[in-house]
């Protein structure tokens, strides 16, 4: 294993060494030496000191012997070597309790591992309940990270991006759950998030050889993770990205998920699709999104941002189209940024949400072969050529002015008279008069039915795509009920 003087020097700590170390040193040495030799630490008298130096980087040692000082040094180097072994067959075991454990015995602060679901893998047991702060009760009683954590973390004081991929110090301001700053390590599997590490600083300050082996460390989870999560629908998936993209997931970790955004099952929800267009390399493309997702996900902390190459999904359960300040930072992010901007139709329901990536993908892929189109790509304006253009008829069936669905399961249930009344009035080219004759109902109660109708599609009936819209739906969703029948009486 390759160290720094910075991980030396934190293994030898009790000797009082004199430092000077940038703290840019890198982690390439390789052993002790009694002579120069590159990449090495060359152990040597110098006056009454012994330096050991690595490369540029040097410190002294004093009331010792260069005989002992290159015993000690060597020894750091196998006593790391031993450490990551073990660190590297606990993580293979996914024993990650062990990988805690044995992290406290360089890092010796608290620390904690978390899947993508914010499930406690491993934390350091040494630190019982009202030893630290009230986020570590938490954690050690119910094994997850509570709430309000998660609450602060989002919030302004914090001076951190968490949705980015890899390390960053972070520090709380004023009374929180959370007590004591520290590094979190963000861990990814390609574009998902599978979990985070956090090493609290309580006991003693963490300097570069903290933050390089904390690193080295990640980079083994982050691999394990990601092929645990992506293996099965166990509680290590993360449950929104998979709904989202169309994967399985685990019920109990998407209610977690829905906890923490102090979501409901049954809201309304929205997906919104910023997309990087133009041709990038992979590393930067992903330098890119994940700017794109901290930038995002400061402005509009309520939703849940996730990293999709080339996307970055923004999934709510509010209307961000009606919200001016939102509408007003998304013109801007496409006025500075090569990207396309869609929105899904609503759903009803977070068990709908798997449809609503492919609508938000396709607005911007039908709107950006349209010259006129607007600065957003709005599914709404596109659904009647993604019914066209689909592959299936469940398909079509997810594309409908939902609306126009609601009426049919309204009118379905109780024999509602409004879905009727629209089917009928738009198949007479939306004349009340003979809308009225055909279904043996007084004009003026016509009337009252079309203005409830029109309140509830929130829609212009006047609008020829509005009217296309509404009657490829009734024929699509009765279409649909037939073919199920049909299939029911085989």
């Amino acid at each position: 294993m390759k160290l720094s003087m910075w991980m030396i020097v934190n293994r030898i700590s009790e000797l009082d060494p004199e430092i000077h170390i940038t703290d840019n040193d890198p982690a390439i040495l390789n052993s002790a030496r009694n002579v120069y030799a590159t990449n090495c630490v060359h152990v040597y008298q110098e006056g009454e000191c012994v330096v050991c130096k690595g490369e540029e980087n040097y410190i002294k040692l004093r009331d010792i012997t260069v005989a002992q000082a290159f015993e000690i040094i060597q020894g750091v180097f196998d006593y790391y070597e031993d450490w990551m072994d073990g660190i590297i067959q606990g993580v293979r075991d996914r024993n990650y309790q062990k990988v805690i454990d044995m992290a406290w015995q360089i890092f010796r602060n608290p620390m904690v591992l978390l899947d993508s679901n914010r499930k406690v893998l491993g934390i350091t047991r040494r630190y019982e309940p009202g030893s630290i702060d009230a986020e570590w009760d938490y954690l050690l009683r119910y094994g997850y990270s509570s709430l309000n954590a998660v609450k602060t973390l989002k919030g302004s004081d914090i001076y951190v991006d968490f949705q980015k991929h890899g390390l960053k110090d972070y520090r709380i301001e004023g009374d929180s759950v959370i007590g004591y700053a520290g590094l979190s390590y963000s861990l990814y599997s390609g574009d998902v998030l599978c979990g985070r590490i956090n090493v609290l600083k309580k006991d003693r300050e963490l300097n570069p050889g903290d933050r390089q082996l904390l690193v080295k460390l990640a980079r083994f989870l982050e691999m394990n993770l990601g092929s645990v999560m992506f293996s099965s629908t166990s509680g290590a998936s993360n449950a929104l990205f998979n709904l989202l993209t169309g994967k399985p997931y685990a019920q109990q970790q998407l209610d977690i998920q829905l906890g923490y955004q102090q979501w409901n099952r049954k809201d309304t929800y929205h997906l919104a699709l910023v997309k990087i267009y133009g041709d990038m390399e992979k590393n930067v493309l992903s330098e890119e999104l994940d700017g794109l997702c901290g930038l995002i996900a400061g402005n509009i902390p309520d939703a849940v941002v996730q990293k999709r190459t080339p996307c970055v999904m923004i999934l709510t359960n509010r209307d961000l189209m009606s919200d001016a300040a939102i509408g007003y930072f998304l013109r801007t992010l496409m006025e500075k940024n090569p990207v396309h901007i869609g929105f899904s139709l609503p759903c009803s329901g977070i068990e709908q949400a798997g449809i609503l990536y492919s609508q938000a993908d396709s607005a911007i892929y039908y709107g950006s072969m349209n010259p006129s189109a607007g600065i957003f790509h709005c599914f709404f304006d596109y659904a009647i050529d993604y019914i066209i253009d689909s592959a299936s008829l469940e398909d079509s069936v997810s594309a409908c002015m939902p609306a126009v669905v609601d009426m049919w399961e309204m009118y379905q249930n109780s024999q509602d008279e409004m879905f009727c009344t629209l089917k009928c009035y738009l198949e007479n080219n939306c004349s009340v008069s003979r809308t009225s004759a055909e279904l043996y109902t007084h004009r003026n109660t016509i009337l009252y039915r079309l203005k409830k109708i029109r309140e509830f599609l929130q829609c212009d009936l006047e609008d020829p795509y509005c009217r296309d819209y509404c009657r490829i739906s009734i024929r699509t969703l009765e279409l649909y009920a037939k073919k199920k029948k049909n299939r029911s009486l085989q």
